[in-house]
């Protein structure tokens, strides 16, 4: 039996794993670059099962299940063929996707919460006028390169609260 193992993201994974009878203290290593993929081949069916079965709990599907999965998915298996290219290469589209909208759903919350504690404090120093509403502008800037462009320049979000919050 083989065992196919694909990795649909955008960076290299080092896939370990055991086979009953390995020493516990040493891995077999595969390195799968992105958009590539191993096999490992002459296995047995309860082998097969056992490696799936090390790596089920850090999200590892088959490559079928994760189509239907609606969040981001690492690395995907078939067993006994190959996987398609292009469903690999939808796996990284749709990875870079799901993590575009995740991190654009993750900056929106953080904005909202640093506004609502801003409010809170604002209202809560006895001002005149209570602060009800506050927009929160997050820019993105590289490391290495601040000229270098990102798939967001600059987002707006605005919050709104009560002046008794």
């Amino acid at each position: 039996m083989r065992l196919y193992i694909g990795n649909p993201t955008h960076q290299t994974h080092v896939f370990s794993y055991r086979l009953p009878g390995d020493d516990a203290r040493e891995l077999r290593r595969n390195r799968i670059g992105a958009g590539q993929q191993i096999v490992i081949d002459d296995l047995d069916p309860e082998d097969c099962g056992d490696i799936i079965a090390q790596h089920r709990a850090f999200g590892f599907c088959s490559v079928n299940d994760a189509r239907r999965d609606k969040s981001y998915r690492g690395l995907v298996y078939s067993d006994n063929q190959a996987i398609n290219f292009q469903a690999l290469a939808r796996g990284l589209e749709d990875n870079y996707e799901k993590l575009t909208e995740e991190g654009r759903q993750n900056r929106r919350s953080s904005a909202e919460k640093i506004s609502g504690v801003a409010m809170k404090s604002l209202n809560k120093r006895g001002s005149k006028s209570a602060t009800r509403g506050m927009e929160v502008s997050v820019k993105a800037t590289s490391d290495a390169d601040e000229t270098a462009p990102s798939s967001f320049s600059e987002e707006t979000y605005s919050a709104e609260g009560s002046p008794h919050d």
